[in-house]
C-alpha cells in the first residue's frame, strides 16, 4: 500500500516537475528572440527537438497547451492520491485499534495487573494518537522526498556541476539537522513516559476521589500531577527549541550554500551565469519541498515516541498471551479438583500444595485470615491464574486443555469490587442485552430478586438511568 500511495507521488512530482521544466524552454523558443544561449537549457533542450520531431509546431497555442495538459494530469493524480490515502489510513488505524483490543483481549490476567494501568490508558489513547500522527508525517515526508528528488534530477540536467556543488554544501549542512532531530527523538521517548506517569496518577485521582476529598488530601496528591505536568511541558519546550532553530536556520543556511557555489563558478570557475539560471530555477524550486520535508520530518522525529510506545506494548501483550486450550467447554459433569497446586506471586507464595475437591451442585466456601489465598484460590477457579506447579482439573481433564472463553461463559463471577459501568441500569445487568420484551421481562424478574424493584421504579428514567463512574451515582449496598 505504501509504495502505491508512492508511485502515485512520483507520477506527481513528475507531472509538477515536467510543467515547470518544459515551461522554460518552450517558451523561450517561442519567444520573440529566441533561446539567447541554448546551454542555458542543458539536458533539457532535447525536450523541443523531441516535439518537432513528432510533428508539433512550437508556438505559443502549443506551449500553453501542453503546460496546461500537465497541470490537468497532476491535479487528477492528486485526487487519486488523497482518496487513497484516506483509504490507508483508515485501514491502518483499524488495524491498530482491533490489534491493541485483541492483545488486551488475549492478555494473561496475571500480566495484566504486572502492567502500569496508566501506561495502557497512555498508549492506547493518546500513543496512538502520535501514531497516526507519525503516519500522516511518515507519508507526507515520503512524497516531499520524492518531489525534491524530481527537482534536484532536474538541476542536474540543467547543469551538473553547479548541482553537484550544491548537493555537497547541503550534505555537509546535513550534520546540524541530524544533531538537532536526535535530541527532538530522545526528547519524545521520554514524553511517552511522562504521560503514562499522568495517566496512572489521574486514573487513581479519580478512582479514589471520594478518599481524597473526604480526607482533604487531594491537594497534596495533586502535587504528583502537577510535577509531571511541570517536566511534561519542559520537554515540550526543549522540543519546540529545537523546532525553532531547525526552522530558522533552514533557508539561511541553503541561500548561502547556493549563494557561495554561485560565486565560485562566476568568479574562479568563470562559468557563465546563463548558463546556471535554469539549475538556479530548480534549486528554488527543490528548495521549498526541502524546507517542506525537514518540517514533516521534524514532526514525525517530534511523535515518535508513540510509534515506540505502541509498538513495546503490543511486543508485551503478545509475549503474555494467555495460554489457552482447543477443547470447548459444555458443562460441569462432576468436580473440579485442585491437584497439588502451587502458585506464588513474584517471590511471595501464596498457595502451597493445595488439594481440595469441589463437587458439582455443592456450596463451598473458603474461609481464612486476610491474605490466605482465598480469592488467589477463587481466581484460579475462573482460569485467571496458572498453577506455578501442580495441576486443576475439570472433569479429570486438566483446565488448561480447555478453551477458556467457552470455560468462563459458564462462570457466574461476583468479585470483591463492585463492576458498575458508567451506563444505564438495564445494561450495567444485562451486560448490553438486546432490548427486547423477552430480555426487559427477565430484567425485571432479576430486579425484584435483588430487592431493586422500588428503587428502580422511583427513579425518573428507571431502568434507563445512568449510574456513572464506577457507579458513583448509587450507595454501595446498591451497587
Amino acid at each position: 500500500r505504501f509504495f502505491i500511495y508512492l508511485g502515485l507521488s512520483i507520477l506527481i512530482s513528475l507531472m509538477d516537475g515536467l510543467g515547470l521544466a518544459m515551461f522554460i524552454p518552450l517558451l523561450e523558443s517561442v519567444s520573440s528572440t529566441g533561446p539567447k544561449n541554448s546551454d542555458s537549457l542543458g539536458q533539457l533542450n532535447g525536450f523541443i527537438t523531441f516535439m518537432e520531431g513528432i510533428g508539433f509546431t512550437m508556438n505559443l497555442q502549443t506551449v500553453l497547451g501542453i503546460l496546461i495538459s500537465l497541470f490537468l494530469l497532476k491535479g487528477f493524480f492528486k485526487y487519486i492520491q488523497l482518496n487513497y490515502y484516506a483509504s490507508i489510513r483508515q485501514y491502518f488505524i483499524k488495524t491498530v485499534r482491533y490489534k491493541l483490543v485483541d492483545d488486551l483481549y488475549h492478555l494473561s490476567y496475571g500480566a495484566f495487573i504486572k502492567h502500569d494501568a496508566g501506561k495502557i490508558q497512555n498508549t492506547l489513547t493518546g500513543e496512538v494518537t502520535r501514531l497516526f500522527n507519525t503516519m500522516t508525517l511518515y507519508f507526507n515526508s515520503a512524497q516531499m522526498s520524492v518531489m525534491l528528488a524530481t527537482y534536484i534530477g532536474l538541476a542536474f540536467l540543467a547543469n551538473y556541476q553547479f548541482a553537484l556543488l550544491v548537493g555537497i554544501g547541503a550534505g555537509l549542512s546535513n550534520a546540524i539537522y541530524r544533531k538537532i532531530f536526535n535530541i527532538t527523538k530522545k526528547a519524545s521517548a521520554e514524553l511517552s513516559e511522562k504521560g503514562s506517569d499522568f495517566n496512572g496518577f489521574l486514573v487513581q485521582s479519580i478512582h479514589y476521589f471520594k478518599y481524597l476529598k473526604s480526607t482533604n488530601t487531594f491537594s497534596k496528591y495533586s502535587g504528583k500531577l502537577l510535577n509531571v505536568i511541570d517536566e511534561t511541558e519542559d520537554l515540550n519546550k526543549r522540543m519546540g527549541n529545537m523546532k525553532a532553530i531547525a526552522v530558522s536556520v533552514k533557508e539561511p543556511i541553503i541561500i548561502t550554500i547556493v549563494a557561495l557555489v554561485i560565486l565560485v563558478q562566476v568568479s574562479w570557475m568563470g562559468t557563465n551565469l546563463t548558463t546556471i539560471l535554469a539549475s538556479l530555477l530548480f534549486f528554488y524550486r527543490a528548495l521549498t519541498f526541502l524546507v517542506s520535508l525537514q518540517n514533516e520530518w521534524h514532526g514525525f522525529v517530534e511523535n515518535s515516541g508513540g510509534m515506540e510506545s505502541v509498538s513495546k506494548l503490543s511486543q508485551e501483550f503478545e509475549k503474555y498471551r494467555e495460554d489457552n486450550g482447543a477443547r470447548e467447554f459444555v458443562k460441569l459433569e462432576n468436580e473440579v479438583v485442585f491437584d497439588s497446586v502451587d502458585f506464588k506471586y513474584e517471590t511471595k507464595k501464596a498457595l502451597d500444595n493445595i488439594n481440595i475437591r469441589i463437587p458439582l451442585k455443592q456450596t463451598i466456601a473458603f474461609i481464612g485470615e486476610s491474605g490466605s489465598g482465598k480469592t488467589t484460590l477463587a481466581n484460579m477457579v475462573a482460569g485467571l491464574y496458572t498453577p506455578l506447579s501442580g495441576e486443576i482439573r475439570i472433569d479429570n481433564a486438566p483446565l488448561k486443555n480447555y478453551d477458556l472463553a467457552s470455560y468462563r461463559n459458564k462462570i457466574g463471577y461476583i468479585s470483591q469490587e463492585s463492576v458498575i459501568f458508567n451506563d444505564d441500569i438495564f445494561n450495567n445487568i444485562t451486560f448490553w442485552a438486546d432490548r427486547t420484551p423477552e430480555n426487559l421481562k427477565r430484567f425485571k424478574e432479576i430486579v425484584r430478586m435483588a430487592s431493586l424493584h422500588d428503587f428502580v421504579n422511583a427513579l425518573p428514567e428507571k431502568e434507563e438511568t445512568k449510574l456513572g463512574d464506577n457507579g458513583m451515582l448509587i450507595s454501595g449496598g446498591q451497587k
